[in-house]
């Protein structure tokens, strides 16, 4: 420990007090808050994984896999990033994510701060960063998509950065103090031309079931996991290449308001007897319904169905659905929801 009225080691001429002694306690101070805010985060993060090994996820866990994986190949970074996106991210056709069924069902065991960091964790999202500013005590990133700015006083993490490089990163705010689970990835300047680029363009064809891109990228975070995976195998020549190039499957059971969409779909499939009250079911159906849920063809096979059935014609479900090439499942549950809307 220096003595405070010893010299300054930094070589300034000063006595410590009066140099850097104020700077070094801010560090250690905000080292100490940092340790805390990642001790509750880990701490909540092992409660969640007894419970997921306690409880029956395996179709969850292979369907998250699929969705999220570009290759076999693994390491305990992509370990790290898959485990968060199947607590925090991935949801399933029933709009089920882990961490909220958790939540649901611990209400009365979680004391108040293990729900804020649940909770935390829960609307905090992946993303793009550009390091915008950094001294000894501080970073500030500057989110790519939505241009928010945060503070990061993890001193630990960010001493081997430096200011213009750019980031992937998952920054949650626990107790006041930001933290970047999972650590952070570097982008190159290569890179990030074409991540962007391609993000922006998948934004573009799909900007109509979303408010803004950041909404995009919350309910399409496999996009830049898929992303982080390809720069952590540092397969140059794969990360070259576009995603939407590379079958991603964006938005599958998302919000789907582009009626525009199942507008088509109808005309193209309908009969012209049926078309124009299949049309009027839907348009009624949509001012009833703010917020709705999967794919055009489950929704045009359902309408049909309804239409015909109603008309008194003899049509079963099995039918429909092949016609439009989805399950009589799926085609069942959209029919149940135009029925009781």
């Amino acid at each position: 420990m220096i003595a405070r009225n010893k010299l300054c080691p930094c070589g300034s001429g000063k006595k410590y007090k009066k140099c850097c002694l104020q700077k070094n306690q801010l560090i250690e101070f905000n080292r100490n808050k940092t340790l805390y805010a990642k001790g509750l985060y880990e701490n909540m993060e092992n409660k969640i994984y007894e419970y997921l090994n306690s409880s029956s996820f395996k179709l969850y866990k292979e369907k998250s896999a699929k969705k999220f994986k570009i290759s076999k190949e693994r390491n305990s970074i992509i370990d790290n990033l898959y485990n968060t996106y199947l607590i925090y991210d991935y949801s399933d056709e029933n709009q089920n994510v882990i961490a909220k069924i958790f939540l649901n069902k611990n209400k009365s065991t979680l004391n108040k701060n293990q729900k804020n960091v649940l909770l935390s964790m829960i609307k905090s999202n992946i993303s793009i960063y550009k390091i915008e500013y950094k001294d000894d005590t501080k970073m500030i990133i500057r989110d790519y998509f939505s241009d928010d700015k945060i503070i990061i006083e993890d001193v630990e993490l960010f001493k081997n950065l430096e200011v213009d490089k750019n980031i992937i990163a998952r920054p949650v705010n626990i107790q006041g103090m930001n933290i970047l689970i999972d650590g952070y990835i570097t982008i190159s300047n290569k890179n990030i031309k074409i991540i962007l680029e391609d993000i922006e363009q998948l934004y573009k064809n799909n900007h109509k079931k979303y408010k803004n891109i950041k909404e995009f990228l919350i309910y399409n975070s496999d996009i830049i996991y898929k992303f982080a995976q390809q720069i952590v195998l540092n397969d140059k020549d794969y990360i070259i290449k576009p995603l939407k190039n590379n079958n991603i499957n964006v938005d599958e059971v998302e919000s789907i308001n582009n009626n525009l969409s199942i507008y088509n779909v109808l005309k193209n499939n309908m009969e012209e007897k049926y078309l124009q009250k299949g049309l009027s079911l839907w348009k009624q159906f949509v001012k009833c319904n703010k917020s709705i849920k999967g794919s055009e063809n489950g929704w045009a096979a359902a309408v049909e169905y309804y239409v015909r059935k109603n008309a008194g014609e003899a049509i079963t479900q099995a039918q429909v659905s092949q016609k439009y090439e989805v399950s009589p499942r799926t085609l069942g549950k959209r029919y149940k929801e135009l029925r009781a809307s």
